[in-house]
Formats: structure tokens, sequence, C-alpha cells
């Protein structure tokens, strides 16, 4: 259940830290968050939005497990990695 969005901000986040530029990695890494967070509690408020994107994308949909459960899971696992990329920049950057 990745999406486009997961390789997008891992995949600059890491790339900016690579090259040392750890403030644009660490702003990169806390949207990530964001998103990650805003798409996983849009879907447990709105279970109905998320089914219909699941339709709209020619996902399997099963109408009686939507599959919230394995969304969040996925989101909290992403949330964890950004976090920790987003610290590990933040203390190369000196936010923290």
């Amino acid at each position: 259940m990745t999406h486009v969005t997961d390789y997008f901000f891992l995949g600059a986040a890491g790339f900016f830290s690579v090259i040392g530029e750890y403030k644009l990695s660490f702003w990169i890494s806390a949207i990530g968050i964001i998103n990650h967070a805003g798409g996983a509690l849009r879907a447990i408020i709105d279970p109905d939005w998320y089914l219909r994107k699941r339709i709209e994308a020619n996902l399997p949909v099963d109408f009686f497990n939507s599959g919230i459960k394995s969304l969040v899971i996925t989101k909290a696992i992403m949330i964890g990695v950004l976090s920790w990329a987003a610290w590990r920049a933040g203390v190369h950057a000196g936010y923290f």
C-alpha cells in the first residue's frame, strides 16, 4: 500500500541528506509526516472516502473489510521512518 508520495518523501529527504542539505531534508521529512498522518486520519474519519479512492485506483475492494487497518499500519511505519529521518537531519542541521 505504498504510493508515489511515499517514495518521493523518502527519496528526496535521503537525497538531500546525502548531499549535506540537512535543513531541507528535515523539512521534507516533516511535510511527509504531516501528509501521512493526514491521510490516515481522513481514512479513519471517512471510510467511504477511502473505499471510493480504492475503487478509483482499480484496487481490490472488500466491502465487509475496508482495509483501513492495513492502511493505518502502513502509515504508522512510514511516519516512524520519516520521524527517524527528520530527527537525524534535524540533529545535523542544528535544530535539536
